[in-house]
């Protein structure tokens, strides 16, 4: 999306543009994030749901994911999906744009190349931001997502969730697990998009041929400096090639002609 929206002319994408293509990327995520979430949250509770069922009637089984997908079936891999498009669309709006000019207008990328170090920093320091503030959406996919027990709240939409949630638990609650959210997704961009630039610098991507945009520039600097030197190569051995035809001859056939007069 990126190089779909960057100038051809300049080589620059608009801030805008920056976030469209962040949001772009979130919104694609979830069509793989979103099963594997929920799957994830219904195993993680299955210790819980357990230890409450401790000497009832009719023992619980505890289930592996295959169970879970069986029992959710497609649709149901999908519940709460709109929530975790809140979630991943801004994060990712908001991660991918500070990445970028965090890269650029605190490690000058451009000026100089990046280095393992710098990538890491930038990726972590970007994910803290987008962490934190899509925290409140994350709250709410995950209240949809959990299997409510007897006695607990249930929820049956965003809209519903929202209002349930600050109505019994205050405006605190959507940011519950929040530095927590920091401490994972900080580390977690930081190496996944150290690792991708470096392997986006050793392998070419389809469609992509000449890198990014700042690469670009580079390269055609680099080839406009070898032209020139290429030019200039050919008209020094063009003057050589011309001072050396018949180079003397005609001082020569000066002295022959005044010995011949004297």
């Amino acid at each position: 999306m990126r190089s779909r929206l960057t100038s051809k002319d300049t080589g620059k994408i608009a801030f805008v543009s920056e976030v469209i293509a962040g949001g772009t990327a979130g919104a694609c995520q979830v069509i793989f994030t979103n099963p594997l979430e929920i799957v994830k949250i219904r195993l993680q509770i299955q210790g819980e749901i357990l230890k409450d069922a401790v000497g009832a009637a009719t023992p619980i089984v505890r289930r592996s994911a295959l169970t879970i997908v069986k029992e959710l079936g497609l649709l149901g891999l999908y519940k709460g999906a709109s929530a975790c498009l809140l979630r991943d669309i801004p994060f990712s709006a908001i991660y991918f744009s500070c990445y970028s000019h965090i890269k650029k207008d605190i490690f000058r990328e451009g000026e100089r190349r990046l280095g393992m170090i710098d990538l890491l920093l930038a990726g972590a320091l970007a994910g803290m931001p987008a962490a934190y503030l899509a925290t409140p959406a994350d709250v709410i996919k995950t209240r949809l997502q959990v299997v409510a027990k007897k006695g607990e709240t249930v929820y049956t939409g965003l809209l519903d969730a929202a209002r349930k949630i600050y109505k019994e638990e205050g405006f605190k609650a959507f940011f519950k697990g929040g530095p927590a959210r920091v401490l994972r997704s900080s580390p977690q961009f930081g190496t996944t998009l150290m690792f991708y630039e470096l392997i986006h610098r050793m392998v070419p991507f389809p469609g992509d041929e000449h890198g990014s945009p700042a690469d670009r520039i580079r390269q055609q600097s680099r080839e406009l400096s070898s032209q020139a030197t290429l030019f200039h190569a050919e008209h020094a051995l063009r003057i050589l090639h011309n001072a050396n035809y018949k180079f003397g001859s005609f001082s020569q056939q000066g002295r022959a002609s005044q010995e011949t007069s004297q």
